[in-house]
C-alpha cells in the first residue's frame, strides 16, 4: 500500500511538473528575462544620452530650438544609421522637440501627461512596446523597441530630455527563442521522467497485484479444503469465531450443525479412494444446496463437516433442516449413477453468543447429537 502510494504521488508530482512548466514560463521566466532585456537596453540609452548631454549643456542652460551645438548634431547624424535605433528625439523642458531623427517632428510639443511625470521627477523611464503597437506617444511602432526616456538635468534643474527607440526585434526573437528550447528541453525530460513514473508505477502496481493474488491463494490454501473449495477446520473456527462476537453485538441467534459422511471407510474399502474423494466433494455440494450462501459450511477432516448457521430464530426448526437436508441427499442419490448411496447424519446445537461456553464446546455437543443418531440407525456404521 506505501508503495503504490509512493509511486502515484511520483506520477502527480510529474504531471503537476509538466503542468507547471509552461505557466512557470510564461508569467516568471519570459516577463523577466524580457525585463532584463529593458535594463539592458534602458542603461545603454542613459548611458548614450548622458554622453550626449555633455555636449548638448554647455553652461547650464535649458536646451531650444536652434541651439544644440554643431559638434552635437555633428555626433547625432552617425548615429541615427545605426539600425538598432529607430528613433531619436531631444525635447526642451517644455515638451517642444528641438531635434529628431524624423525633422517634420520639430516643433511638435509632447503634451501627454507622462511626458509632465518625467520632467517632475527626472528620473529615466524605459518600457518594451511590442511590434504595432502603440508607444507613450500613442505612435504604432513597426518593430519591437524599448522606448527610453532620459532626462538631462544641472543641479536638480531639468535641461532638456533625449527620447531613444532601440529596436530589439531579434533580441527578443532570440531570447524567446532560448526561453521556450529551454522549456522544450525541460518538457522533454519531464515527459521521459513521467513515461518512466508510469512504467515503473505500472510495473510495480503489477507486482504488488500479483503479490496480494499469491497471498490471498495462499490464505484461501489456508483456510480451505483442497478437495471440496469448503472452509477447513482453521478456517471455519476463525470465521465462526468473528460471527460470534457479531451475533452477541446484534443479539442474534445462532445454530451449528455437525454433519458425518455415513460409511466412508466402507466406500474406500470396497470402491477405492478415488470413489471415497467423490462422495466427499458431493456431500459438499450437498450442504451448499442445503443452506444458504450466507451461512458458514466448512470439511472439518475426514468424512466430518460443520455448519454454522446466523439467520433469525424462525430458521433453526431443526426437524426442517435435518428433512431437507435428508430430502436434498435421496435427491442426489436418484440421479446420480454410482454403485454406492450418500448418507448424512446432522446433529444440531444452538449457540448462546452471550453465554459463557466457547465454540468449541458448542461443536461438540452438536457432535453428540450427530453420533447418537448415527447409533440409532439401523444400518450398522461402516467408519
Amino acid at each position: 500500500m506505501g508503495q503504490t502510494r509512493f509511486s502515484w504521488a511520483t506520477v502527480w508530482v510529474s504531471l503537476v511538473a509538466i503542468s507547471v512548466f509552461p505557466i512557470y514560463t510564461a508569467v516568471v521566466l519570459a516577463p523577466r528575462f524580457e525585463q532584463l532585456l529593458v535594463k539592458n537596453t534602458k542603461d545603454e540609452a542613459i548611458r548614450l544620452a548622458r554622453s550626449f548631454s555633455t555636449l548638448a549643456v554647455e553652461e547650464e542652460k535649458e536646451l531650444s530650438r536652434g541651439e544644440l551645438p554643431t559638434h552635437l548634431l555633428d555626433r547625432l547624424g552617425p548615429l541615427e544609421d545605426d539600425g538598432h535605433l529607430v528613433k531619436m528625439r531631444i525635447f526642451s523642458p517644455s515638451g517642444e522637440i528641438i531635434y529628431s531623427s524624423e525633422p517634420a517632428e520639430v516643433g511638435h510639443i509632447n503634451e501627454e501627461a507622462y511626458f509632465r511625470e518625467l520632467a517632475a521627477s527626472g528620473a529615466a523611464r524605459a518600457e518594451i512596446i511590442p511590434t504595432e503597437s502603440r508607444s507613450l506617444e500613442n505612435e504604432v511602432v513597426p518593430a519591437d523597441v524599448v522606448e527610453t526616456y532620459v532626462p538631462i538635468t544641472r543641479g536638480g534643474r531639468l535641461l532638456g530630455v533625449f527620447e531613444l527607440y532601440h529596436n530589439v526585434s531579434r533580441e527578443r526573437k532570440d531570447l524567446n527563442r532560448l526561453i521556450y528550447r529551454s522549456y522544450g528541453t525541460l518538457f522533454a525530460m519531464a515527459l521521459g521522467l513521467l513515461a518512466l513514473v508510469l512504467v515503473s508505477s505500472r510495473q510495480a502496481h503489477r507486482s504488488m497485484q500479483e503479490r496480494a493474488r499469491a497471498e490471498e491463494r495462499l490464505r484461501q490454501l489456508s483456510l480451505t479444503d483442497d478437495l471440496t473449495g469448503l472452509y477447513n477446520r482453521r478456517g471455519f473456527l476463525a470465521l465462526a469465531e468473528q460471527q460470534t462476537r457479531v451475533a452477541d453485538r446484534d443479539r442474534r441467534p445462532m445454530m451449528v450443525i455437525s454433519v458425518d459422511l455415513d460409511g466412508l471407510k466402507g466406500i474406500n474399502d470396497t470402491f477405492g479412494h478415488k470413489a471415497g474423494d467423490a462422495a466427499i466433494a458431493e456431500t459438499s455440494q450437498i450442504l451448499r444446496e442445503s443452506f444458504r450462501n450466507a451461512d458458514l459450511v466448512a470439511r472439518m477432516g475426514g468424512d466430518e463437516f460443520a455448519v454454522l448457521l446466523t439467520g433469525g430464530e424462525a430458521e433453526f426448526d431443526r426437524e426442517k433442516l435435518d428433512r431437507r437436508l435428508q430430502e436434498i441427499v435421496e435427491k442426489h442419490n436418484r440421479k446420480c449413477d454410482r454403485q454406492y448411496g450418500i448418507s448424512l447424519s446432522a446433529g444440531f446445537a444452538s449457540v448462546d453468543a452471550a453465554g459463557a461456553e466457547t465454540f468449541e464446546e458448542w461443536l461438540h455437543r452438536a457432535d453428540t447429537v450427530m453420533y447418537e443418531k448415527k447409533r440409532r440407525k439401523k444400518e450398522p456404521a461402516t467408519n
